[in-house]
């Protein structure tokens, strides 16, 4: 995103990649949602950048059992935040480390784990007891964190040191620090966990990661500014977001080559694929728009509004009928109905709403 200012650590470090925002959404009822953006994996095993969240409402609610909770990182005051949709009442902070820019969930669902961009650190959430239990050391702003489909290790970007903390979950130990490029955003898993796709912002490419061996096998260059990426559910293809580029650049996985590059809205940032398969669901910041991408034609087939502003993160109800949308500036999700192409509800979660990962 372009807002390159709002990335500053504590050691002084200025990112051209600047994050934008966390929002993290399981089965608000009466529907179930998924999205496959950033985080843990969405159905097929890719990674959701928009949060889905795991825990059950009674955790914290009781009462409110079957109904799902959104999950949400506050920079400002360094929270996770639990936020009932059905009632569209917060219903629980929980202090984290110091300007958490993302989230994600273990395996199991038992765990939250934020990035905290200002603390060089992760904290590990327990859902049960809803306190942070403990912090893992990682790299120099740590902007998200993926689990790998087996639940075994998470894996942080770090976009002040440029690398990644691989850390493995049984133990919360750092097993392994990896050299990428220059302020790496935004990764995925294929569904047998054996390769990853990093974005690197500053870098202008995508990092290809064998996960054996945790080491970076190719890099392929993309648009300006790479950040959100998706695959396609026969992992054939990657669509990346490109910022300033304000273009997706579609991807050959096999040949590892850019096979076309898609003119979209002004600095698109989050990507994600809709329960059908076939269309992805751009978030243009500047815009306060979505470009929906047909991937059979990899046109542009509608443009569609937000009514947010700052879109950074797209989920999708099951059934594909409507989409939950995150925005940084408005502070707020808005409900699309995708058939009537309209916004139908805003759910308010406070200020600073920053970058969040996670489904299951």
């Amino acid at each position: 995103m372009r807002n390159f200012g709002a990335q500053k650590s504590k050691n002084g470090w200025m990112g051209v990649c600047a994050v934008a925002l966390a929002s993290s959404i399981l089965h608000p009822a009466p529907f179930s949602v998924w999205a496959s953006h950033q985080g843990v994996n969405a159905p097929g095993g890719h990674r959701v950048e928009a949060t889905l969240a795991a825990a059950q409402p009674s955790a914290v609610k009781p009462g409110h059992q079957g109904n799902g909770l959104f999950y949400m990182t506050n920079a400002t005051t360094d929270d996770l935040v639990i936020v009932d949709p059905v009632t569209e009442q917060i219903i629980k902070t929980i202090r984290v480390g110091k300007r958490p820019l993302g989230v994600t969930l273990t395996k199991d669902g038992r765990y939250a784990v934020t990035a905290n961009f200002d603390s060089s650190n992760i904290s590990v959430v327990d859902l049960k007891s809803l306190k942070a239990i403990r912090t893992v050391p990682a790299g120099i702003g740590p902007d998200g964190v993926t689990m790998t489909p087996d639940g075994k290790f998470a894996y942080v970007a770090n976009a002040g040191s440029n690398d990644l903390t691989v850390i493995r979950v049984k133990d919360w130990r750092v097993v392994k620090t990896l050299p990428v490029g220059k302020s790496p955003d935004n990764l995925v898993f294929t569904r047998d966990g054996k390769t990853a796709y990093l974005t690197n912002c500053d870098s202008n490419n995508v990092a290809v990661i064998d996960t054996s061996r945790i080491e970076v096998v190719q890099y392929i260059t993309v648009g300006t500014v790479p950040e959100g990426i998706v695959l396609t559910p026969d992992e054939s293809r990657a669509y990346v977001a490109n910022n300033v580029s304000d273009d997706v650049s579609v991807i050959d996985l096999a040949a590892r080559t850019v096979l076309k590059t898609i003119k979209v809205g002004t600095a698109p940032a989050g990507v994600s694929l809709a329960p059908d398969g076939r269309h992805v669901y751009v978030a243009n910041e500047q815009d306060n728009t979505i470009s929906v991408i047909d991937t059979t034609t990899d046109e542009v087939v509608k443009t569609l509004p937000t009514g947010g502003k700052f879109p950074v993160d797209i989920l999708f109800t099951d059934d594909g009928r409507r989409a939950f949308i995150s925005h940084r500036d408005s502070s707020d999700v808005t409900i699309l109905d995708l058939e009537a192409e309209k916004v139908v509800k805003s759910l308010w979660v406070g200020d600073s709403i920053y970058e969040g990962v996670a489904q299951k």
